[in-house]
């Protein structure tokens, strides 16, 4: 009887951990600072790790289909994966640049790819916006060897942000 019951007792465990991770694996974490939150895809990575030295605007993360390397600087010879996306979102704070800044999109679409001034490599598109009074810049690579589920993955992602007033 009581190996009867142990078995039952270990079988049960088992399909309450099998649950469990069913359950974690269909809705990925949810990433939350300064009022901002974003969900990224399944088995993508999000990161406060500066991707360059710029410190204005303020880097509030970066979201990759691949790990950045810590102390990877993008501004200083690093040069994001071939095979990734990668787009990092940041925030003019206070916003004080005056001009005109657009409303946010209500979907993003993948800019234009070339140089950028910060950034090594060839393959940056840049997205300025508002939202909420706040000033954004998201700058987006695109890897030479990226899928295109990889970038609509990433652009499904950056329309799901959510921002609040500071």
């Amino acid at each position: 009887m009581i190996a009867r019951i142990s078995r039952l007792g270990i079988s049960g465990s088992f399909l309450l951990l099998t649950a469990a991770s069913v359950a974690t694996a269909a809705a990925p974490p949810v990433f939350r600072r300064t009022g901002i939150a974003i969900r990224a895809p399944v088995g993508w990575f999000v990161t406060t790790e500066p991707l360059n030295g710029i410190t204005d605007p303020v880097q509030r993360f970066a979201v990759s289909s691949y790990r950045i390397p810590i102390g990877a600087d993008a501004g200083g010879g690093y040069v994001p994966s071939s095979r990734g996306v990668v787009a990092q979102l940041d925030e003019e704070a206070p916003p004080i640049n005056g001009g005109p800044w657009p409303r946010r999109p209500a979907h993003f679409t993948l800019p234009r790819l070339g140089r950028m001034e910060t950034l090594d490599g060839n393959r940056w598109g840049e997205i300025v916006f508002r939202d909420h009074g706040r000033h954004f810049y998201i700058f987006i690579w695109v890897g030479r060897h990226a899928t295109k589920t990889q970038v609509g993955l990433l652009l499904r992602a950056l329309d799901g942000i959510q921002i609040r007033t500071p």
